[in-house]
């Protein structure tokens, strides 16, 4: 059996002298251009596609940072619709969530010029997911995620099936027990360098997403070190303003709902018999408008770059070295 790990396990070690005087000489944009259609985000990170995440004011905010929110696929078609339909309107876009067997709301979107498609399904490494994957495909001049796969034959997998961009991890987000319920999955950090490693030595092209198990921006600087292209958040944007759901009220406090994508209430709203729950629920206290959290991670991220004598993500990558705090080989 092989030890696996996680975040909170691991510290990166500075080995290059800085040369570096101002953290606003680094570059954190990451380059998501396909297909001769230019996305440049400010920032290499991605909403979760959860109900009480991204709502279109959570997507309108990204927008309006150079960033893609994601229209979720907890709510009717129609709603769905209306709100890509406002942020076309102001000339804004998102990804768009979908499962597997919605040919017909897809062909709505992509009529209103909806390109970026995220597969939202637990298990990615399933074959369940080609006619999805091909049907977008066929659409043509589309960018699709899928996921999520915890292995080196999970993400060569999707790979291989032209996937542009692939979530990782399982059972690894706050939210999330499938690893509870099920006993799948392995700590994010060995999940990324197995995905890393057959990416790097199959020469694959698609984007590894490391999904899941981000407490703070040092959490995300650890991610993109190991060798992960975008960043998945979740905790980290709820309880926002923006974030989805109404404010509650305890014991003096201000509070959000935040659930998993696979809990009770999220089933029973999709119209599903929750008969087996993979998603837990619970309340956050209210942090205010996610704009200061979005400055916080990137101040975060400068100054790591910065120890690491990094002037971008493609030398924060090479720069790079870790420790494992305590062996549990």
């Amino acid at each position: 059996m092989r030890a696996t790990y996680t975040y909170q396990d691991i510290s990166l070690v500075p080995r290059k002298l800085s040369t570096i005087r101002s953290r606003k000489n680094i570059d954190l944009t990451f380059d998501l251009s396909f297909n001769g259609i230019p996305y440049k985000l400010r920032l290499p990170i991605l909403p979760a596609p959860m109900d009480t995440i991204c709502s279109v004011h959570m997507c309108r905010l990204l927008a309006g940072n150079q960033m893609l929110g994601m229209i979720h696929r907890f709510q009717s078609d129609e709603e769905r619709l209306n709100g890509y339909r406002d942020l076309n309107a102001a000339g804004q876009d998102a990804i768009i969530a979908v499962g597997l067997d919605e040919n017909t709301v897809i062909n709505k979107f992509y009529n209103r010029g909806a390109r970026l498609y995220i597969i939202d399904v637990a298990n990615g490494f399933n074959t369940a997911v080609e006619p999805a994957i091909k049907y977008l495909q066929d659409l043509g001049n589309t960018f699709i995620i899928c996921g999520n796969v915890d292995s080196r034959e999970g993400f060569e997998y999707l790979a291989g099936l032209g996937v542009q961009a692939i979530r990782v991890g399982i059972g690894t987000g706050s939210m999330c027990t499938t690893s509870i319920m099920t006993g799948v999955g392995q700590g994010i950090v060995s999940s990324i360098r197995e995905c890393k490693a057959v990416k790097d030595e199959l020469q694959l092209k698609a984007l590894i997403i490391a999904d899941g198990g981000i407490r703070g921006a040092g959490d995300i600087a650890k991610a993109l070190a190991l060798g992960a292209d975008l960043v998945m958040v979740g905790r980290l944007l709820a309880g926002t303003k923006e974030a989805e759901g109404n404010i509650l009220k305890y014991e003096g406090k201000l509070y959000k709902a935040y659930r998993g994508s696979a809990s009770f209430a999220v089933q029973q709203k999709g119209g599903k018999n929750p008969y087996y729950v993979e998603g837990d629920e619970t309340i956050v206290e209210y942090k205010g408008g996610v704009q200061n959290i979005l400055e916080q991670i990137e101040a975060g991220l400068r100054s790591s770059l910065s120890y690491m004598a990094a002037r971008n993500i493609t030398e924060f990558v090479t720069n790079s070295d870790y420790v494992i705090h305590h062996s549990r080989d």
